[in-house]
């Protein structure tokens, strides 16, 4: 069976599925923003599109759950959990360590009910990807444009409106700003060393700069931020090739709920919050990295791990779009093959190669690589 999901066939196959049921989707979007939205139907546009979002977003999540089999381990407080999870607008703090963070938050998300509604800070450029990033802007995400004067107004106007959804909204917040590497790592360590700020082992430093401003204009509609550590277990590779490939990994999962009455209003009280939340971050990392355990070596309360179940949506949503997509096409191949048409199995020929090439870089986005940003280095511009 491992050979069998490791086939580049079976590769393109998922890319052609993605591809037509997600321009599928996008074009349902795109009629229904034209209107609604200027007959101000903006709470229908939302409630339609949390579906739409979630057919795009599932197909990934799919990977996780039934493709590769990834077993995730959740570390919460049980009563928290079953009160108040996927039932209230919430801020993720998340760690920025691996190449598939996004989608083990949107699994995340799916598990406690609300990936239709998840949301994240994105690069302005991510807009124009076809199928995700058109999603996204569909989605009302917060794209960034790196101009502070712009991206402040962004924070405090669109994220404030993003939590008077009447449904719960997850809003996922990778404060480090960018993923983690040696290089990056280092110039954390300088700017902390040259600050007098907290010098961490297993994340760069926190940007709080954008948290702290934009929160006192949308904290009385949020109830809570979430601190949610995600580590998968030692010499894994979680990558997007590795779920392609149904490599199976090991994922645990911290999550503690903080009410918003417990941060700080004052901007710098806030600041010093937010690197409070992640020492705490660090010590449960550095503790999973040496021991496999997240609670061994720090003094942080000890959290019972659980497992929670696998919706079967996701899998149903695939063989759907599956049966929709692939069926007509296989049956038109066939047709063409048989015909004996050189030019038309030559397009055929081409049309899967192209899917393949969609494929290859699709998964390429998210290797660290990459798709790091220039933080920390000499790329990086001063504001």
């Amino acid at each position: 069976m491992s050979s069998v999901k490791s086939s580049a066939v079976f590769h393109a196959l998922f890319a052609f599925v993605f591809f037509v049921s997600g321009l599928v989707v996008n074009s349902i979007q795109l009629l229904l923003f034209a209107i609604l939205w200027p007959l101000n139907c903006k709470d229908l546009f939302r409630k339609i599109n949390y579906y739409l979002s979630y057919i795009i977003y599932s197909e990934f999540v799919f990977l996780v759950d039934w493709w590769a089999d990834v077993q995730f381990y959740f570390y919460a407080d049980k009563a928290d959990f079953n009160e108040y999870f996927g039932k209230e607008h919430a801020i993720f703090i998340l760690n920025h360590k691996y190449e598939i963070d996004w989608l083990s938050a949107w699994v995340i998300n799916e598990r406690i009910g609300t990936l239709g509604n998840c949301k994240a800070f994105s690069k302005n450029s991510l807009k124009y990807m076809p199928i995700v990033g058109w999603c996204w802007w569909f989605s009302e995400f917060l794209f960034l444009q790196r101009d502070w004067a712009k991206d402040k107004y962004t924070i405090e106007t669109q994220l404030k409106e993003l939590f008077e959804y009447e449904n719960p909204v997850t809003m996922l917040l990778y404060a480090e700003g960018t993923r983690f590497t040696k290089e990056k790592y280092e110039a954390s360590l300088k700017f902390a060393r040259s600050k007098g700020l907290l010098e961490l082992k297993e994340h760069l430093l926190p940007r709080t700069k954008g948290f702290s401003i934009g929160l006192p204009h949308f904290r009385h509609n949020l109830p809570a931020v979430y601190n949610v550590q995600l580590a998968f277990k030692q010499g894994e590779k979680p990558s997007l090739t590795t779920l392609l490939n149904g490599g199976r990994l090991e994922a645990h999962v911290f999550m503690e709920r903080i009410p918003i009455e417990q941060v700080p209003q004052d901007e710098k009280e806030c600041d010093k919050w937010m690197y409070d939340v992640f020492e705490k971050k660090d010590k449960i990392m550095v503790s999973y990295v040496n021991t496999g355990d997240w609670f061994k070596e720090n003094d942080v309360k000890p959290l019972e791990k659980f497992i929670t179940p696998r919706s079967y949506m996701s899998l149903l949503n695939i063989i759907f779009w599956s049966l929709v997509t692939f069926l007509p096409f296989l049956y038109l191949s066939f047709k063409i093959l048989i015909s004996g048409n050189l030019l038309h199995i030559g397009l055929l020929t081409l049309l899967l190669c192209l899917i393949y090439v969609i494929l290859s870089k699709l998964t390429s986005v998210s290797e660290i690589d990459k798709a790091s940003s220039s933080y920390g280095t000499d790329k990086q511009k001063t504001k």
